[in-house]
């Protein structure tokens, strides 16, 4: 008798580890890609990022970057909000240029949209409703029903967000901000040109547009476009120069760090999967107007980023890139150079 209670003992403090709540619909790590698709050119202003907040921090030898995206809207499960759940404001910093940003998207893997609310009642429609406690049955024997009957909801629920995923798409339109590291005071001659060396006060505004298709939750792709305008320095002889760029990026999984990933809470509640990804961006930008006034004499540039992204937990994702950039203007010029990043990353608040 006692060796079966302390079986039974044992395996309700198993399955309580994996689900001592009523599961409930929530939002999930829906793209590998992140919210670095485009690590070189343009990692200051992106906006592909779909998770409730996504923190980076990225080191290298040319440029440092921190940055922000969150999507407040997700905190709330209200049907009516519709597409603005999408919503995300992103802040970073990178080299003393202070970016602020706003975005407005879709997301067809989500499950709040249509298809996903629709695909989820698909799932549970012949799923048994939770029985009451019985007469004769002993406490410890209901709760070990009750984490077994959640962890098999959590499962349903966790291949539902599988078949989301699949074959699945997302749109986002952004807008970015740029501003000088001095944005107030008096404007000032340093070095007695007759010129005011901070009489600008943006450095540039970014129009963009992101594409991303989702094979399944090992494989992903990304086609982005931008417009901007932008200005060399803040002294007041400059003119904002035109440019127009874009990126292609993709991701695979290529193995997973716990093979028993399945059965854990990250993976059940928001599919969070601990893994090594590989995979690669290309990015370009031209200037297209007052040539003259390009930053540096740079008129064109090519970056090509191969990478491996280490995502061990959602609070600890690391990513290792060696961008290989091709400079044109003044003169030709090749240059490459790793970066590392450091990655958090929330898809839901429990």
């Amino acid at each position: 008798m006692s060796r079966n209670l302390l079986i039974l003992t044992i395996m309700l403090l198993t399955l309580k580890g994996y689900s001592q709540e009523m599961p409930t619909k929530g939002h999930i790590f829906n793209s590998i890609l992140g919210s670095n698709s485009e690590p070189a050119i343009y990692n200051a202003v992106n906006l592909n990022t779909y998770e409730l907040l996504t923190t980076n921090i990225q080191v290298s030898k040319e440029d440092n970057l921190q940055k922000i995206v969150f999507l407040p809207l997700k905190l709330m499960t209200s049907k009516n909000i519709g597409f603005l759940r999408e919503t995300k404001i992103n802040i970073a910093q990178k080299n003393g240029i202070s970016t602020f940003g706003l975005g407005i998207g879709f997301d067809s893997s989500s499950p709040f949209s249509k298809r996903g609310t629709r695909i989820l009642n698909e799932a549970f429609s012949g799923f048994p409703a939770q029985r009451p406690k019985g007469e004769t049955e002993k406490d410890y024997e209901y709760e070990i029903y009750k984490s077994k009957y959640y962890y098999s909801m959590d499962s349903t629920y966790a291949e539902t967000y599988e078949k989301l995923l699949r074959k699945s798409f997302k749109v986002t339109i952004g807008y970015n901000i740029s501003l000088f590291e001095v944005i107030g005071g008096d404007k000032v001659d340093l070095d007695n040109d007759d010129v005011i060396d901070n009489y600008f006060v943006t450095e540039s505004n970014n129009f963009s547009m992101y594409l991303t298709y989702i094979f399944s939750s090992k494989t992903a792709i990304s086609i982005n476009g931008h417009y901007s305008s932008a200005l060399a320095s803040p002294k007041q002889n400059e003119k904002q120069v035109e440019y127009l760029g874009g990126s292609f990026s993709f991701a695979q999984r290529l193995c997973v760090l716990n093979k028993k990933y399945r059965k854990t809470p990250d993976y059940l509640k928001t599919l969070f999967v601990p893994s090594i990804v590989g995979g690669a961006s290309i990015e370009f930008k031209d200037a297209v107007s007052n040539i003259d006034f390009v930053k540096n004499g740079i008129t064109e540039t090519l970056a090509i980023t191969p990478y491996l992204e280490f995502k061990i937990n959602p609070k600890n994702q690391f990513r290792a890139g060696v961008p290989i950039k091709k400079f044109e203007g003044i003169k030709e010029e090749i240059s490459f150079g790793p970066f590392i990043q450091w990655t958090l990353q929330i898809a839901k608040v429990d």
